[in-house]
């Protein structure tokens, strides 16, 4: 098809009416913020870079985000691999997994950004009936040939995504389609044509295209014709038909009487049986499971399933006496800390030994100073919950070397707020140390600053590698240390208060941690967290000479 030839006009108008609903969308203060989170998810998830530490990074933007996806993730169902609670986000895609980690995310994104409106029930009544699609889709992906169970899950979970926006977004429009229905008997698709300019499907299908899902997850939004589905012949068909599927469950589930309920399930599995080969007798497992599994989700967004008519009914399809109740999810200590810190001023480290005119950080505390984001209790819970992440870790022959650092630094980064962490990794060949990953807004142009010979005149960096000294520069400018901060530093890092952590394995500088604020004086450390940061950097030496 020629690209550059004209619309139809059914195509122009569903096109113009989908700008300017969008037009009206993106006056709402939400959602640009609900577009932006979820964009940046799907360019992640496309591409061919470090899709783990932007991954990583990017939820911990949001400490609401990261706190719940910690709970999500540690509960019964998620928690796959033993080893104890997962405290960090990266220890999290290690476990359960890239594509099930970005799942969790997209669906809190959504449910988040999607509430605290006048029809605030009525959409958690949505949210609760496309997440248990999501579930039962997860749940029968096998069944229906599809490899990717998360693919299956978001698939499902978005099949109407077009109806829950409008009802968020568009209530006066919602119950004029609503009436439609009632009085003049049209579906969904044609009341929604007649009020929106076009029907929910494409509305859907639309603003996913402009979130950034690849087309096969837009096309499995598509409403499939009534009759027998017909055999898949692709894994794009396969994963529209169980999105359908799922759905079209959950349709019935709200609107057949207990009387008909046998009657309306042969029609479904006869529907959808050359695709979704699923017998009646199996449905009621399937929903129990599903059912199960959606409680913690339910729980992490404070639904509770036994006020949503849907949730209780579909628990009687499934045979249970009634809705999971609100069983509170497995916490790790991290998350707690991340979730109930208040401010707080703790006693706070003072240096008292001076190398090279640079503070060394095995100082007793003294004056308070700074300003600490946390808690000295919830600093030390999230340092200490990633250290025991980091053990857990370290005997686990499928984690990499990368993923243990990962830990570490995303350890450091939210325990003791840091604007930035990076990892540096010596270049054998250029004898250079060079950034590989790390943690903060924009990190990424950071991350290339980080590019300095080993062999010049000492630096603060050179110091802490030759002497294996942790280092603390309270002031970049301050004339006792000023002329000992490199030229690179200043021309391309505009952080003046930062920490040095040297990674030395077997008497030789392998690496460097650092981390950094923006202004002086920003960064206290005391005794304590002190502690925790060396014996996480520790961990980071075991690690290298264990990978060796």
């Amino acid at each position: 098809m020629n690209e550059h030839a004209p619309l139809d006009p059914a195509a122009e108008a569903r096109e113009g009416a989908l700008d300017v609903l969008l037009r009206r969308m993106r006056t709402e203060s939400d959602f640009p913020a609900l577009s932006e989170a979820i964009g940046d998810i799907n360019r992640i998830a496309s591409s061919d870079r470090e899709g783990v530490n932007e991954l990583s990074n990017n939820i911990l933007k949001d400490f609401a985000l990261t706190n719940k996806l910690l709970k999500l993730a540690n509960v019964a169902f998620y928690n796959q691999v033993g080893g104890g609670s997962i405290s960090t986000i990266s220890r999290a895609v290690v476990i359960l997994g890239f594509d099930a980690v970005r799942s969790i995310a997209l669906s809190l994104i959504l449910f988040d950004n999607l509430e605290n409106k006048a029809h605030a029930q009525q959409l958690k009544e949505e949210f609760v009936k496309v997440l248990y699609a999501g579930m039962l889709a997860r749940e029968m992906a096998g069944k229906a040939q599809l490899r990717d169970v998360e693919e299956a899950f978001i698939g499902a979970m978005l099949h109407k995504l077009g109806r829950m926006l409008t009802l968020f977004y568009f209530p006066a429009e919602t119950e004029a389609i609503n009436q439609l229905v009632e009085t003049e008997g049209l579906n969904d698709a044609r009341a929604s044509i007649q009020v929106l300019g076009l029907s929910y499907e494409n509305l859907g299908m639309g603003i996913a295209r402009n979130w950034g899902f690849p087309d096969q997850l837009v096309l499995s939004m598509k409403q499939l014709p009534a009759g027998k589905v017909r055999k898949c012949a692709s894994n794009a068909e396969r994963l529209c038909a169980l999105a359908g599927f799922s759905n079209e469950l959950c349709d019935i589930v709200l609107g057949t009487s207990d009387a008909d309920r046998g009657k309306a399930l042969a029609a479904l599995t006869a529907r959808y049986g050359d695709s979704v080969p699923v017998t009646v007798e199996q449905i009621s497992g399937l929903m129990e499971q599903s059912m199960r599994d959606i409680a913690p989700f339910a729980m992490a967004v404070n639904v509770n399933l036994r006020q949503s008519a849907f949730a209780q009914e579909a628990s009687k399809w499934a045979g249970m006496a009634a809705a999971p109740g609100a069983a509170p999810a497995a916490t790790p200590p991290a998350a707690d800390a991340l979730a109930g810190a208040e401010p707080d001023a703790p006693s706070l480290l003072e240096a008292t030994a001076l190398h090279e005119h640079a503070a060394i950080l095995d100082a007793a505390p003294g004056e308070a100073g700074g300003q600490p984001q946390r808690t000295t209790e919830a600093v030390q819970s999230v340092l200490t919950a990633g250290l025991q992440d980091v053990s857990n870790s370290l005997i686990d022959d499928n984690m990499s070397v990368n993923d243990i650092l990962r830990m570490i630094l995303e350890a450091m980064y939210t325990g003791m707020g840091f604007a930035h962490v990076v990892l540096c990794i010596k270049d054998g060949r250029h004898n250079t140390m060079c950034g590989k990953f790390g943690f903060g807004d924009g990190v990424q142009s950071l991350i290339k600053a980080f590019d300095f010979p080993l062999a010049a005149q000492p630096d603060v960096f050179l110091v802490a590698l030759q002497n294996n000294a942790d280092i603390f520069i309270t002031d970049i400018d301050d004339p006792k240390i000023a002329t000992r901060i490199p030229a690179w530093y200043r021309q391309h890092v505009s952080a003046r208060t930062f920490v040095l952590f040297p990674i030395i394995v077997r008497g030789k500088p392998i690496g460097l941690i650092y981390a950094a604020r923006p202004q002086p004086g920003d960064i206290t450390i005391p005794e304590k967290e002190l502690s925790l940061l060396k014996s996480l950097r520790n961990q980071a030496v075991l690690a290298i000479r264990q990978s060796l």
